[in-house]
């Protein structure tokens, strides 16, 4: 008994160490979080941090300047500061072709910073891949504040907002212009400082960017909601790897005239396009609809000459009216391919005769005035004039501009869709030929 005695001593000795040092290592870590509490240790860091992290002398790496004009509901100083921010190092960025450090600007582990630099990272990647110089000295932007909204028992701001501006893109030779794009964000306080908790865009390439998410996170058998900040990286990394590597595969082929049908007359191009860029306004004439991108493409092929077509039966139609305008939004008065992409697509593929004529024609086949619908699942889901052709010496097709209700001059290839179709307009036909 006096030997076991013994040898059990040293054993307790240690065990005894072990639970000391447990507890003391314990009250060490509770009395930090006390202390950080108490004597605000955080907002002291803040402090020494404020010039780099949150004074207003932060500014972008680039050299790019961005002007913004508040205009609508009325926002804080803070609001206003902290979207200031976001959009001038967002477009500071792709004015240099680089992206910016936004993380600041959100709270702690929020999703939408991670959402937002995937997006950031892809434009500015597809930007640097296009064949054209896109880079921009300054930006003009106006911030058109539609709802600003105080969320009961919360600190939480919930602001839409839309985007208008001009890009002056050193190698196009005119702006990019930008048209009503949609913007949702709400805001929150930490640590005494609002910051971004959520924000979402209908811009082409933030939702391209979502799709190659989500199409990452499908082939994983997870949706965005099923994740937190934390596990976010493993996905976001890949999805923009994929992302690069299609873009990087999309090869533009060149036309097969000979499967063009014929037409009496050309129609006038320059005119389309340049109503297309211009985003021209028609005074009570023409109505609005869900997808109103093909409406005003409608109303772009009308103005440079081509006859409504009232012809057949209703699906072979391409018309706003019967024997007057209407404004009312009839179907009567309306055929579906005036303002549905993919009806309009069906007309331009079946009409024979009387009206326009057109044809599908390859990726790299597209002209001044022919019409690009970007696809996703088979379906259209947004429509461009192109009013630019970007081609090699040799005449291949590189890139096109592209311009509809809310955009102008902006380049296919920083859309970031791989899936597109072009449809050619030939001309059109005033006989049943």
């Amino acid at each position: 008994m006096t030997a076991v005695g013994h040898n059990m001593g040293p054993r307790f000795k240690t065990v005894l160490t072990a639970m000391v040092v447990v507890v003391l290592t314990a009250i060490y870590v509770v009395g930090i979080f006390l202390l950080w509490d108490v004597f605000n240790v955080r907002d002291s860091l803040d402090g020494l941090m404020e010039k780099d992290l949150y004074a207003k002398e932060y500014s972008p790496d680039s050299s790019t300047s961005v002007d913004i004009t508040f205009d609508g509901k009325q926002l804080t100083d803070a609001e206003e500061l902290l979207l200031r921010d976001w959009f001038t190092y967002w477009y500071a960025g792709l004015g240099a072709r680089k992206s910016e450090n936004i993380s600041r600007l959100y709270i702690t582990q929020a999703n939408s910073e991670l959402f937002d630099e995937l997006a950031f990272d892809y434009e500015t990647s597809l930007a640097t891949r296009c064949p054209l110089d896109l880079s921009f000295e300054s930006c003009t932007l106006t911030l058109n504040v539609r709802r600003r909204h105080s969320v009961q028992k919360s600190d939480k701001i919930e602001i839409d907002l839309t985007l208008s501006g001009e890009l002056g893109r050193r190698g196009i030779g005119r702006p990019t212009v930008i048209r009503s794009e949609q913007h949702f964000f709400v805001l929150n306080i930490e640590n005494k400082k609002l910051r971004i908790e959520e924000h979402s865009s209908d811009a082409p390439v933030y939702l391209s960017t979502m799709h190659g998410l989500d199409s990452v996170l499908a082939a994983n058998h997870y949706t965005r909601s099923d994740l937190n900040y934390t596990f976010f990286p493993k996905y976001t990394a890949p999805a923009l790897e994929k992302l690069l590597q299609e873009t990087d595969s999309l090869k533009l082929t060149p036309a097969d005239i000979s499967v063009y049908p014929t037409a009496e007359y050309n129609y006038d191009r320059s005119t389309a396009a340049n109503a297309a860029i211009t985003g021209f306004k028609t005074s009570g004439a023409f109505g609005e609809y869900d997808e109103d991108d093909a409406n005003f493409i409608s109303r772009c092929l009308f103005e440079s000459g081509i006859p409504m077509d009232s012809q057949g039966g209703k699906y072979d139609q391409w018309k706003w009216y019967d024997d007057e305008l209407n404004t009312e939004r009839r179907k009567v008065g309306c055929s579906a391919s005036w303002y549905e992409r993919a009806a309009f697509y069906r007309y331009i593929r079946d009409n024979e005769g009387f009206g326009m004529a057109g044809c599908q024609t390859t990726t790299g086949g597209g002209e001044i005035g022919d019409i690009v619908q970007l696809m996703q699942d088979g379906e259209p889901i947004a429509e461009f004039m192109v009013t630019g052709v970007i081609a090699a010496s040799d005449g291949t097709v590189k890139d096109y501009l592209l311009s509809n209700d809310r955009y102008a001059s902006v380049s296919l290839m920083t859309l970031g869709r791989t899936e597109f179709r072009v449809l050619h307009i030939v001309g059109y036909n005033t006989a049943n030929i």
